[in-house]
């Protein structure tokens, strides 16, 4: 599997700050360098539990849509505008406070309201606005294949994109490719000043004194790789000692995740790739 396609998998349309915290996963702050994380081809095993979710297409995202115009999903949006001429101003202020919804503009979207009686005194004033969003399961199941591969990769969301934080957190809690201490298949290598290359590059380490380069020639390892990574962990913890108790200390976390990752490819027979 081509590593942008992996990544892709991993990091959906809605992925957002909340879930980016949750894996531990290292991105740049303003002024930082980017450190490298590392994930496994989990769709290349049948036992990964969100193998089917992922796989399933629920909607594309067109330039232009007009083939499939009557597949296209609708938004319902409230004029907020008309909403508060006809309600007053007080009524409407008083829903924003207790919806506690951050409302920008004149236009606020129904499915967001989630009082049956809310929705019912905002319903006179929706409009349906056509997205540029092909729903799949609107369409003739003869025409589907032909919708999805109209759309790019990353304009794609999938049934996995759809579930929230919790039931994907639900989900990798009970995966056996879940490596990261259950909280998924993709996580955190260690930071842009790791000394892990440059300690595994002093002990001729093939791969670990070239994770920086792996990660930018999107290289994916395979189980075979993974075994020998397994023994170079090994190797760094029996060298680590001599060099201090403080790389000791630096290094413990990522050795930990490597030997996981590592025994997951390996017991999976799936890739692992850094990025």
């Amino acid at each position: 599997m081509p590593i942008v396609q992996a990544v892709a998998l991993h990091f959906s349309l809605h992925v957002g700050k909340v879930l980016i915290r949750y894996l531990g996963l290292t991105f740049p702050g303003k002024g930082e360098q980017m450190g490298l994380n590392m994930a496994i081809t989990e769709l290349e095993s049948d036992k990964a539990l969100c193998k089917g979710k992922k796989l399933s297409t629920v909607k594309v995202f067109l330039d232009d849509p007009s083939r499939w115009e009557k597949y296209v999903e609708v938004d319902r949006v409230v004029d907020l505008r008309k909403a508060t001429e006809k309600l007053g101003k007080d009524k409407i202020d008083a829903f924003v406070k207790k919806s506690r919804l951050k409302i920008e503009g004149d236009e606020l979207y129904l499915e967001k309201v989630k009082d049956d009686a809310d929705k019912k005194m905002f319903e006179p004033f929706v409009k349906e606005v056509k997205t540029k969003w092909v729903l799949l399961e609107k369409a003739p199941s003869d025409q589907r294949k032909d919708i999805a591969s109209a759309a790019k990769k990353e304009n794609t969301v999938t049934e996995w994109d759809m579930l929230d934080f919790d039931e994907m957190y639900a989900t990798c809690a009970k995966c056996g490719l879940s490596w990261d201490n259950k909280k998924g298949c993709v996580g955190n290598f260690g930071p842009s000043g790791s000394p892990v290359p440059e300690l595994a590059k002093k002990h001729g380490l093939s791969i670990l004194s070239k994770v920086n380069e792996l990660a930018e020639s999107k290289k994916i390892l395979s189980p075979k790789d993974a075994d020998e990574l397994l023994k170079e962990v090994k190797i760094l913890r029996e060298k680590a000692p001599a060099e201090g108790k403080m790389i000791v200390r630096r290094i413990e976390g990522t050795l930990n995740r490597l030997e996981a990752i590592a025994k997951c490819a390996k017991d999976y027979n799936v890739g692992l790739y850094f990025f």
